[in-house]
């Protein structure tokens, strides 16, 4: 933090500072005035003084060495090593070279070339000659048949058609028949090794909760080489992770760079973690830091810091502190050492190992990474680096970084920390509840590196290539997408010439692919690590080769509005796989018709669809549209919790009976999230004790419904009775696997022998009666194989009881499910014979517990995985949800199952595994069916990565269509309006009176005249929703004042509830216009040339003088909105400043809104207006008449040069202090920057009737309301 913002002085000692300091005495020269001996006493005086001054000179110069004599004591031989150590202290670390090398320094001698032939190469950078700027649009980029010729451990060649004349004699041969090959994946953030899968009490190393301050600490000295994950992570392409400490201390300690190559097997020769190192030399060290809620909540308690986010900020500081002492203390004595010698020091060199690596991190030669979630952290540890000069290289998590990227390129050092990110896996703790799957593409358009982690085991990183490709469906570009998992990570590892790319010079990382990388459900077909081959007998999945993917531009269009329709035409639709109908139209498209929310008509619909066109109903027109069954959600906490890490958020564990109906809580961000990725329907259970258990009885409702009362919300209270024998299931009153499963065989025989259930119809014994009866199901979560064997003898004992008691010849069945499901693979013959089918939840299980650890993770390690040997074993099976943020994926995790499975499923039987098929698992009727209402609407195939949601019919009487709109696309439709012939005008002026705080929105009526007015006039004036409308609207608002203009410049801002005492609905209103960087300059550049002197903020949220009127003036919010102060001066002639400068904007078609009150704005006078008093009412209505008349006249004035001139003088207006007091007319000073925008032009005018009251809208522009 720079010492003149805190108020604090500078760490170390700035030689510029001189405020306390005495200045250096003048020498002044005199001449003689007579050359008479001077007086003994003054020559005294004079002598005294030159003695002081030669002992002075003679201490400052003696001050330089060392303040104790040279002992004897000390060793040369270690006082030389010292001084050796000054160099390495001193020496800032450069990215070690690829090219140039002969060998690797991994390489393993008599490990022989590999020619890799026939590839379909991504080299990972654009062509020679590509400019910075097209490299980032994406230009210069393919994908390059060629060979690679591999050798000691280095890639020698990349070319077409290598002669095999040239090569050594041992060389392998490998063809790759065409296949994509890219560089090995790269997670830069993974506990792979110290974080040993299964999770046993004795193989977790990840945190070092001694102490919140522990950079001493280092992960290398935790980590496993065994760890059974380090295999299955490659098994995913993935070739070098960084292994970092966890993130429960401010400061966890130093990081390693690991290849996942361990032993022989592997190439290598030996099972250790040094010889995992990615760079043996160790040229960057690597460091984990972490800000937020974890280490206040773990270490945090009265008494203790940090207990809050300002605890950890000093925390951190006083570390920095420590670690800046230490480099002054040994930067003191090396110069020392270096001037006077070594043998003149009466030290040994100052060392602490406490503080050794974070002094390194302060030097430059340590790589921090910082888990940093939130705006105050990242605002705060960003200030953390320029009070003590240290840079970045990525926040990790990262959740709300696209909110403010102006923050991130503060960060000390001159570049911005990349965001290490999640696709979509938020709204787990509160610190991700406000977060966006677009933040890639965000980021990405600011200026700034994504990049994608599994920080496994929380993802399972054999998968880490999926988020990148999520990524792409959510609109960063192709290239930036694949490099976020390559190229991107190995520059910000300092290995930018080393791995990442394929090319020579470059590390023999490598992976070959069965289909694009970024497509649902690749897999490697062979790993290499520094040139060795990783799989002996690697499974290689029946796929076609398809060749790349043709990047999606549309991909970056976001859904920016959703309407809702009861009548809606769907045009070019290519595939209908609903209930019953599985059919693809391949010669020509269809038509899907809409009415009242069901779909009336698949076909030509030729009269329907006239009468659609003749009624102007709404037509959307699809490119190879798809309509499908919505999906189902089974297993989540959907609808019983909405932070899963925030207790007053959540249901709350249910280790004894209750129903999920009675905890059910709606119309929350989870659950819109659901319905916009086409999950209508949701089955949620109590848990049990944490995520992925259950308890009691499960609810059916739909995720679009407002509460449980609505018509059809519930569908049905209790879908199915539910209990867990998982490892959680050791607990309370059964502390054994054994206890537990032999408590549910005990009490469902007691049902089947009590016809009693009590007077409470919702007790648990009634359920485990309707249980034995057959009416409900029994759903079980279990992953152990041993656990579904008990589970199935409980079944059969239980049926053969009911046999006993039952006087008819049908053997009476159960209807059981297991939900889980990992090691169900192990017994699916035994599950198919008993009619037991699964939920596989999750669906891509990864031994994460004991129960789990025989689960299969697929190709190339295991044929397959446990959805196929289900399938072929002919149980019903299903993809279920462990985790609620999964809502978004449904659709992607049954394109994998269709995808790999090898043609075992069509694609219509994939989307059934998560719809039908969990409704023939629970044996009940799939709930609205018929009625043709549930459906989802795409654009491409839900099955493949580039499918997106248009549409989603939720059993309403209305349609939720999404309209797509980016900020790119707005930007290049309005280039287009400022050239055409029939669009010259220029975007239009308003001055509106934006109301009393909140009370438009929430329909006051004394406000439905102002309602009225910004709902219907405004919208036409600025000719919103046509072709004309403006590419930006900037909002002149009262509610925000400074000393000079500020203007907002983010992408995106959240709001600001700058008002009290109103309904809550009142903070939860929301507005998601993107902001505009761009524009925002181009707003400073034209306040600089009217001589202001502005300022750009892109952290305040919009007041609601932005988004009150806003909402009701452009509810669809898809024009970007800049919000823009006025002055605490009031000075006229400042503010006509603005307006003069905003005019020329008017020109490039943007629209400028002032919000205020300019007729009236004064508490104290309007109390006549609350309070209901006629004749104070009929007062101040004279009074205000009699303002807004001279007002009027004023802003009537046809030149702007009288307009001005006469608005210049309105203090002089009557009545002018009572319609805004003294020091208070901030809501009058959007009208004069409105006014000064206008050119010489006549303003139009309307009146609306506000408390009795008319108050005066000006406007200027073409169009008259």
């Amino acid at each position: 933090m720079d010492p003149e913002k805190s108020g604090l002085p500078p760490y170390s000692d700035d030689p510029s500072f001189t405020g306390s300091r005495r200045s250096a005495p003048r020498r002044h020269h005199h001449h003689m005035r007579s050359k008479r001996w001077l007086r003994p006493s003054r020559s005294m005086k004079l002598i005294v003084l030159a003695l002081g001054f030669i002992a002075f000179a003679q201490w400052k110069q003696l001050s330089f060495l060392p303040t104790s004599k040279p002992s004897s004591n000390l060793s040369a031989a270690r006082l030389q090593q010292d001084l050796a150590t000054c160099a390495k202290l001193r020496h800032k670390p450069q990215d070690p070279i690829g090219l140039g090398r002969e060998k690797n320094a991994r390489y393993v001698d008599g490990q022989k070339p590999t020619l890799i032939r026939n590839a379909t190469i991504w080299v990972g950078e654009p062509a020679e000659g590509t400019s910075p700027e097209d490299d980032r649009a994406g230009k210069g980029y393919s994908w390059v048949t060629a060979d690679v010729l591999v050798n000691y451990g280095l890639i020698q060649k990349v070319e077409a058609d290598i002669s095999l004349d040239s090569l050594p004699k041992d060389t392998q041969i490998w063809d790759a028949k065409g296949r994509q090959l890219t560089s090995g994946i790269i997670d830069m953030h993974s506990h792979a090794g110290v974080g040993a899968l299964p999770e046993l009490n004795g193989n977790q190393d990840v945190n070092e909760m001694s102490n919140d301050i522990t950079p001493y600490v280092r992960s290398i000295d935790g980590l496993n080489p065994l760890d059974p994950q380090i295999q299955v992570i490659k098994s995913g392409g993935v070739t070098t992770s960084l292994v970092l400490p966890g993130s429960g201390n401010n400061i966890g300690g130093e990081a390693y760079v690991i290849k996942h190559a361990v032993g022989k097997p592997d190439g290598r020769t030996e099972f250790s973690a040094e010889d995992m190192l990615a760079d043996p030399d160790r040229n960057w060290r690597y460091m984990k830091m972490a800000c937020g809620e974890n280490a206040k909540r773990v270490y945090g308690k009265v008494g203790h810091s940090p207990f809050s986010r300002l605890g950890e900020s000093w925390e951190f500081r006083h570390a920095f502190e420590q670690a800046a002492k230490l480099v002054r203390d040994q930067d003191d004595w090396c110069d020392a050492a270096e001037k006077l010698g070594v043998e003149s020091q009466g030290s040994y060199l100052p060392q602490d190992l406490k503080w050794e690596s974070l002094s390194a991190a302060l030097r430059g030669q340590v790589h921090i990474n910082t888990h940093c979630y939130t705006i105050p952290d990242l605002e705060a540890f960003v200030d953390h680096t320029n009070e003590f000069k240290f840079p970045v290289r990525a926040f990790h998590h990262a959740h709300q970084t696209y909110l403010v990227p102006e923050i991130l390129k503060r960060t000390w050092g001159g570049r911005a920390p990349a965001s290490a990110l999640f696709a979509d896996n938020m709204y787990y703790k509160s610190e991700s509840y406000v977060a966006s799957e677009y933040a890639g593409k965000i980021l990405w358009e600011n200026g700034l590196t994504p990049v994608y982690v599994s920080d496994n085991p929380v993802l399972n990183a054999q998968h880490v290539l999926f988020e990148a490709a999520k990524a792409y469906k959510y609109g960063l570009p192709y290239h930036a997408a694949l490099a976020s998992v390559t190229s991107a990570p190995a520059e910000l590892l300092g290995l930018g010439q080393r791995i990442g790319k394929i090319k020579p010079g470059f590390d023999a990382d490598i992976a070959v692919w069965d289909s694009d990388p970024l497509s649902v459900g690749a897999a490697p077909v062979q790993v290499w690590i520094d040139g060795a081959s990783q799989f002996s007998d690697p499974f290689e999945l029946d796929k076609p080769l398809t060749g790349p993917i043709s990047p999606d531009p549309e991909l970056a269009k976001i859904a920016e509005d959703t309407a809702d329709l009861k009548d809606v035409v769907f045009t070019g639709v290519a595939n209908v796989w609903l209930s019953g109908e599985e059919k693809t139209y391949s010669d020509e498209s269809v038509n899907v018709v809409v009415s009242n929310g069901a779909i009336k008509c698949i076909g030509a619909c030729a009269e329907e669809v006239a009468a659609a066109k003749s009624s102007s109903q709404k037509i959307v027109d699809l490119k190879n549209g798809y309509v499908t069954e919505s999906f189902t959600a089974f297993g989540s906490s959907i609808g019983l919790n909405e932070i899963d890490g925030e207790r007053d958020t959540d249901n709350g564990n249910s280790p004894g009976f209750s129903r999920g109906l009675d905890g059910l809580v709606l119309d929350n961000k989870k659950l819109h999230v659901a319905l916009r990725y086409g999950v209508t329907k949701a089955i949620s259970a109590p848990k049990f004790a944490g995520q992925a258990t259950h308890s009691g009885t499960s609810v059916g409702f739909n995720t679009g419904a407002l509460h449980a009362l609505e018509k059809d919300a519930v569908w049905t209270e209790d879908v199915a009775l539910h209990r867990t024998l998982t490892l959680d299931a050791k607990r309370g009153e059964s502390p054994s696997i054994s206890g537990a499963i032999g408590a549910l065989r005990h009490t469902l025989l007691e049902a089947v022998a009590s016809n009693d259930t009590g007077s409470d119809p919702f007790s648990e014994a009634v359920y485990l009666k309707k249980v034995v009866d057959g009416e409900l199901p029994l759903v079980l979560t279990i992953h152990s194989a041993d656990a579904i064997v008990a589970a199935l003898r409980v079944k059969s004992a239980v049926e053969e009881a009911l046999a006993a008691k039952s006087q008819t010849s049908a053997s009476p069945k159960l209807k059981v499910a297991i939900i889980g499901g990992a090691e169900s693979h192990l017994v699916a013959s035994e599950l198919a014979e008993a009619g037991v089918g699964v939920v596989l939840s999750p669906f891509q299980s990864y031994s994460t517990t004991w129960d789990q650890r025989r689960s299969l993770t697929g190709a190339p390690l295991t044929n397959g995985t446990a959805i196929d040997t289900l399938l072929d074993a002919g149980v019903v099976a299903a993809i279920g949800l462990e985790e609620d943020w999964l809502i978004r994926d449904l659709g992607l995790l049954a394109g994998i199952a269709y995808k790999n499975g090898g043609s075992r499923l069509s694609q219509k039987k994939a989307l059934d595994l998560v719809s039908s098929n969990v409704y023939k698992i629970l044996g009940i009727e799939e709930p609205q069916a018929r009625e043709s209402r549930h459906f989802v609407v795409y654009e491409g195939s839900p099955l493949e990565i580039e499918g997106r949601v248009r549409a989603v019919g939720s059993g309403r009487d209305a349609v939720s269509v999404f309209v797509f709109a980016s900020a790119s696309s707005i930007l290049k439709s309005a280039r287009k309006f400022t050239t055409s012939t029939h669009n010259m005008t220029r975007a239009a002026v308003v001055c509106v009176s934006h109301g009393g705080g909140p009370m438009p929105i929430l329909g006051d009526p004394g406000h439905a005249s102002v309602t009225a007015s910004l709902k219907n006039r405004v919208p036409k004036i600025f000719k919103l929703n046509t072709p004309d409308a403006p590419k930006a609207i900037l909002v002149v608002t009262a509610h925000w004042s400074e000393s000079r203009p500020t203007i907002s410049s983010a992408a995106s801002h959240g709001l600001y509830y700058d008002y009290g005492g109103f309904p809550r609905e009142a903070y939860s209103l929301k507005y998601p216009a993107p902001g505009s960087p761009e524009i925002a300059q181009e707003v400073k550049q034209a306040f600089e040339k009217e001589g202001l002197s502005p300022e750009l903020d892109s952290r305040r949220g919009w007041d609601h003088g932005v988004f009150v009127p806003m909402l009701l003036v452009n509810p669809a919010a898809n024009v970007p909105v800049i919000q823009l102060s006025v002055l605490e001066s009031e000075d006229p002639e400042e503010h006509f400043k603005m307006g003069r400068a905003l005019s020329a904007l008017r020109d490039s078609n943007i629209a400028i809104l002032g919000s205020g009150f300019a007729s009236i704005h004064n508490l104290y006078k309007m109390r006549s207006l609350f309070m209901g008093d006629p004749s104070g009412v009929a007062k101040l209505r004279k009074q205000v008449s009699e303002f807004d008349k001279e007002l009027t006249s004023a802003v009537l004035q046809e030149k702007r040069e009288d307009r001005t001139k006469a608005l210049s003088g309105w203090r002089k207006f009557n009545h002018s202090y009572d319609m805004h007091p003294r020091g208070g007319a901030e809501h009058f000073l959007p009208l004069l920057v409105c006014a000064a925008a206008a050119e010489d032009e006549v303003a139009g005018v309307y009146k609306d009737e506000w408390m009795g009251v008319d108050i005066k809208t000006y406007y200027w522009g073409d169009v008259r309301v």
